[in-house]
């Protein structure tokens, strides 16, 4: 198996500025892609709607019907008739990331799983997320469940400024249900400095998915990796992106906005969540990347996210997740249950962009469900300045990422021009501005030219060696 962590098919990366949105750095990040269990991202959104709109309580019991106790695995196992409390509920779509729940959730609110799926594309279109439909309320495989990296950066702002009385959920390590202790699936939870969530994902169709948002004292970020091949290979791809993107900032501290951060507050004021029985194991600082990366193991047989996160390669170790020269430390163990801070009930109103669920249902009858185009590979042309003039046949280049400074566009050319020279020693640097959806400037980083053939062999190449990129079109 190649030793790139994402699958070129599936992969998918956007990191941007949590305060203003600022692209910081992208990788097919239009290219529509299955979210997994990131649709909770939204299922979750609108649960925190109803809360503001004092249509539930945390108290509320939300009753279990047959429908979403047939739910596939991953779930809590709840039974018809059963109900759960919200407060629970939302525990069990962050940590668990629980299908039934999902579905119970969603008949509360909707009346029915359909029409609640109908509410979140209706929802998504209002945030702004212009390439996302949902059929399910959970992420189970379906083919019309589509979402974008860009897309699902959108939402994960939303959920951290919108709800931030809300949003320490996300940093929970775990939850008690019927007696033992549910660990978060989300890795770098007490391992990688600043990590406060937000969510994982996992399909065949869809790779090993994950949303990460990070604060570092007035500085937050927002990530996403879509399409791992394995869970530690996306966490280790999205801990390179974060500490690439924290060194960028501690180089150039304009390069993003300050701002407070809400929810930092929130958690301040209460006291530290506990973890019953659970210690995280010691960090110990990457050695860099993997000498001789050993084969990806075989994926699991089924859809269960909670089986799949579980699976390692020989040599994958969660140990290999820090914070770039800054090894974190091991949670203690404690008795008590995970639990959100009290003080959330007192926080501060959110910033208010939701509507009526009267509103959300009669625009959702006329939402628009997005067509299915090719992917981010076929299309990356569209829109690029043109800074070599391509002789006739050989039109085509392989993109690394996208910045959000050419500086550093033409830095991380060069270092990886370094790595691979034997390769790319007579191609052309490359750099294409390009004027993101949020109306900043980012800057594409390629080499070329090339046919459209030899394109695509160098970039299967340097995929073999770990190193990532896609062939793009390069027009005028």
């Amino acid at each position: 198996m190649p030793a790139s962590p994402t699958d070129p098919d599936k992969d998918a990366a956007l990191v941007v500025d949590g305060a203003t949105g600022k692209v910081l750095y992208a990788r097919n990040e239009t290219a529509e892609r299955h979210p997994a269990s990131l649709t909770k991202m939204m299922t979750l959104y609108l649960l925190f709607d109803a809360l503001k709109a004092g249509k539930v309580t945390m108290e509320t019991q939300l009753p279990v019907s047959y429908h979403a106790s047939i739910q596939k695995p991953t779930k809590l196992g709840l039974r018809p008739g059963q109900t759960i409390a919200v407060d629970m509920a939302i525990r069990s779509l962050v940590i668990r990331s629980a299908n039934d729940a999902a579905v119970v959730i969603a008949e509360a609110l909707g009346g029915t799983e359909s029409h609640f799926a109908e509410m979140m594309t209706a929802r998504a279109r209002q945030l702004g997320m212009r390439e996302t439909n949902y059929h399910n309320a959970s992420g189970l495989p379906d083919p019309l469940q589509i979402s974008t990296a860009s897309d699902l950066a959108i939402l994960g702002r939303h959920l951290a400024y919108d709800y931030p009385q809300y949003f320490p959920y996300f940093s929970l390590p775990g939850f008690t249900y019927k007696g033992g202790f549910v660990p978060t699936h989300d890795n770098l939870i007490g391992r990688y400095e600043g990590a406060d969530g937000i969510k994982t994902g996992y399909t065949g169709a869809s790779g090993f998915n994950l949303v990460s948002s990070v604060t570092r004292g007035t500085t937050h970020v927002i990530a996403v990796v879509m399409g791992g091949r394995t869970a530690v290979r996306r966490d280790l791809e999205m801990v390179r992106l974060l500490d690439q993107t924290f060194a960028q900032i501690a180089a150039n501290p304009t390069l993003v906005a300050r701002a407070s951060v809400p929810w930092q507050q929130v958690a301040q004021n209460a006291p530290p969540p506990a973890m019953a029985g659970f210690s995280l194991p010691q960090v110990v600082p990457n050695q860099g990347q993997f000498a001789a990366i050993s084969p990806v193991p075989p994926t699991v047989q089924n859809e269960d996210e909670d089986a799949a996160e579980s699976v390692r390669a020989p040599d994958e170790n969660l140990t290999l997740i820090h914070a770039e020269g800054t090894p974190a430390k091991p949670a203690a163990s404690q008795s008590a249950q995970p639990a959100v801070p009290p003080v959330m009930a007192k926080a501060r109103p959110d910033s208010g962009l939701a509507t009526a669920q009267a509103q959300l249902v009669k625009s959702a009858v006329n939402a628009p469900r997005p067509q299915m185009r090719p992917t981010l590979r076929e299309d990356a042309g569209e829109g690029d300045l043109e800074p070599v003039a391509p002789a006739p046949g050989r039109n085509w280049t392989i993109q690394i990422g996208a910045y959000a400074d050419k500086a550093l566009a033409l830095a991380q050319l060069k270092t990886y021009a370094g790595k691979a020279q034997d390769i790319l020693a007579s191609a052309s640097k490359i750099i294409a501005p390009m004027q993101s959806h949020s109306g900043h400037m980012i800057y594409r980083a390629r080499f070329g030219l090339f046919a459209e053939q030899e394109a695509r062999e160098v970039c299967n190449r340097l995929t073999q060696r770990g190193q990532s990129c896609f062939a793009a079109v390069q027009t005028r």
